[in-house]
């Protein structure tokens, strides 16, 4: 090679004509286009043309002959002539092959080219070009037939979805394609196939958005595959929404007539008991009952508290089908539109709920209690209950209030023994926040009702501090009998502090803003195997066996207990105990998480639908939770326990209440937008 000639080199992008600019011992310096040069290892000069030129325009004029012919030059023809012979050619004997023996540079390089830029026919190696076989060439031709129909395939649907329609005969490819939008929706970047269905949606002449992922969404939605309000967050988790035919016909055949039958199963069917739940509650999984005795203790009445948990452990047999359903859900889901059961409704609603009327199989802790609050005793029964009544949290108060209600002088007594139990562990360390709920129903997706529940009501506190006894007990009656047990404990948060990092004068009376900071001192519970105190209830050991209806964990503890009752050894070794435990934690939590983004998105519909269309979007009161420089404050609504961002003035402080503008709310974004609104 010499300074000035014309070669083909192997260069990045394929074959090209470069000029020869300089040449030393193992590398060469090449002028690939004007104004620029590259170095190249020698062995990447394919041919040498002997050709030398002294200007760009040379090169430039015998690359473009090259080029031209390479586009004209059909390998099909010159194949066919060596398809039958496995050897492999020179581009040289190629070249005299096509062109003839008096080939020139030009032609010569063309061919390098043209076999380089498709290897249909010919296979490249270190020997030179060998011919493919024709079932190899065949069946690459089909492949590539494929790739255009797909192609065409993917154009077809991506007209068709940008019109808001789909094509009337799905082909193969389009039916995946469709199948791949559907999960790229629902998982983004994450779904394996994203780059599939990105290159199809950037096809789209509706894609503005940039979000690629949203347009995935509200193409489904505008062709009907998906809701308005389809629950992503349902389908990303794999929730299952439906029972197996299965796990359906055991729960048509679970019957309690042999439970009830027990022998060993005490008779509380003439105790007056009644169940106090939500309003429209199907799945009633405890009851409560208070009778006085003849006796008192240090001057106060001695009661005998009973709180029943209907004997599910018992009726659903463990490692059936029901079972092992109930250990792949772990949990009831509790979502706005409706509730996702854990077990089926011929279980949850029915045999396995205390209905009022109804002989049920229960486990009884039944509790020596003076009126103080004092436990002088407790004793855990299987048995046979009937609830007299169902009655909502309402009704219990009202029945509290109302000396004429056949139920208001157990349900008063009741609440004065709660209180004083309550009173007792807070004496102990107990750590009880009030914070109101939010409760949000869908009835239509364009009616959703929003309520705020306060959990300081008497039938609620009542409830809530029998259930915290019965677990405690519970827990006590596992670790004095040694029954491998799933203990959950929390260490005593400091609020010593509390507030302390606040201005001078911020009121830290109960409200949202004491509940927030609160909250931010308590450390997650544990699970053990060891009982320990839980020092935010103020207890000394506590487990979970109040919901076995509703939680599976609690389904186990309480088989655990009935079981030890019966047979005088427990179901469940520590081993299976601590593995239940585990994925109950892990599951629960995101159930949990699950719970609050439902709940969260139909509250953010209920606020959207609140901006009417020709006036001012509505003003509403919040109360400041955090306010740092150079970023959105924490505020909590005043009339729904939810939380918000919005910029403030700095000068405004925690505890303070402010007036906001709803602006706007973006649903796939999850999102409220909020204006602060100065004081005049």
């Amino acid at each position: 090679m010499k300074p000035g000639e014309l070669v083909a080199a192997r260069m990045s992008g394929g074959i090209a004509v470069v000029r020869v600019v300089e040449v030393d011992a193992s590398r060469v310096r090449v002028a690939v286009r004007r104004k620029r040069e590259a170095r190249l290892p020698s062995e990447r000069i394919i041919l040498s043309t002997q050709i030398i030129v002294s200007d760009e325009e040379e090169l430039a004029a015998f690359r473009e002959r090259a080029e031209l012919l390479a586009a004209d030059m059909d390998l099909a023809d010159l194949w066919e002539v060596v398809c039958d012979e496995q050897t492999a050619f020179t581009p040289d004997d190629l070249a005299d092959l096509y062109w003839g023996s008096d080939a020139d540079a030009a032609q010569r390089i063309a061919l390098l080219i043209c076999v380089d830029k498709d290897d249909l026919h010919f296979e490249s190696g270190k020997s030179g070009y060998t011919p493919r076989a024709p079932e190899a060439v065949e069946e690459t031709l089909a492949r590539r037939r494929r790739r255009a129909q797909n192609a065409a395939d993917a154009d077809a649907l991506a007209a068709a979805l940008t019109d808001g329609s789909v094509p009337p005969d799905l082909t193969p490819h389009q039916q995946m394609l469709m199948e791949s939008v559907r999960d790229y929706a629902v998982f983004g970047d994450d779904y394996t196939r994203s780059a599939t269905v990105k290159a199809l949606l950037n096809k789209m002449e509706r894609n503005k958005m940039g979000n690629l992922q949203r347009l995935a969404f509200e193409t489904l939605v505008a062709i009907g595959e998906f809701a308005p309000d389809e629950p992503l967050d349902l389908r990303r988790e794999s929730i299952a929404t439906t029972f197996s035919a299965e796990a359906l016909a055991a729960a048509d055949a679970i019957t309690d007539a042999a439970l009830l039958a027990e022998a060993h199963r005490l008779d509380l069917t003439e105790v007056p008991i009644v169940t106090i739940d939500d309003a429209g509650t199907a799945d009633k999984d405890d009851a409560l009952s208070l009778e006085r005795t003849d006796e008192s203790h240090n001057g106060a009445t001695v009661y005998r508290l009973g709180v029943h948990i209907t004997d599910a452990g018992a009726l659903i047999p463990p490692q059936s089908a029901l079972d092992d359903e109930a250990n792949r859900r772990m949990s009831t889901l509790y979502i706005p539109d409706g509730a996702i059961p854990m077990l089926p409704n011929a279980v949850s609603h029915a045999k396995g709920s205390l209905e009022s009327g109804e002989l049920r199989a229960a486990l009884s802790l039944l509790v020596r209690i003076s009126a103080d609050g004092e436990v002088l005793d407790f004793a855990v029964k299987p048995s046979v209950i009937r609830s007299e009544a169902a009655l909502s949290y309402d009704d219990a108060d009202a029945a509290i209030a109302d000396t004429a209600c056949p139920y208001n002088a157990m349900l008063a007594d009741l609440k004065t023994l709660t209180q004083a139990l309550k009173r007792r562990r807070e004496a102990n360390g107990a750590v009880n926040i009030d914070r109101p709920e939010m409760q949000v129903k869908v009835r239509a997706p364009d009616d959703i009702e929003v309520r705020v529940i306060e959990r300081a009501t008497p039938a609620r506190q009542m409830v809530a501090e029998c259930m915290v006894l019965c677990n405690s007990l519970l827990a006590a009656f596992c670790r004095d009998n040694a029954i491998p047990a799933a203990y959950r404990s929390q260490p005593a948060p400091d609020l010593s502090d509390i507030g302390a990092d606040l201005p001078q004068g911020v009121d830290l009376s109960d409200g949202p803003l004491r509940w927030h900071l609160m909250m931010r001192r308590f450390a997650p519970a544990d699970i053990s195997a060891d009982a320990a105190p839980h020092n935010g209830l103020g207890v000394a050991a506590y487990i979970q066996a109040t919901s076995p209806l509703r939680r599976y964990p609690d389904m186990v503890m309480q088989r655990q207990i009935s079981h030890f009752l019966s047979a005088g050894e427990p179901l469940y070794s520590d081993e299976e105990i601590a593995s239940v435990a585990a994925r109950a934690d892990v599951q629960l939590r995101a159930l949990g998480k699950l719970e609050a983004q439902r709940k969260q998105y139909w509250f953010l519909k209920f606020l959207k639908q609140s901006i009417p269309e020709d006036a001012d979007a509505p003003h509403m009161d919040a109360i400041a939770l955090e306010n740092q420089p150079r970023r959105s404050a924490l505020l909590e609504l005043a009339d729904y326990p939810f939380r918000v961002r919005a910029q403030l003035p700095n000068a405004i402080n925690p505890g303070e209440r402010v007036e906001l503008q709803l602006s706007g709310v973006d649903l796939w974004a999850r999102r409220a937008s909020f204006v602060h609104i100065p004081k005049e």
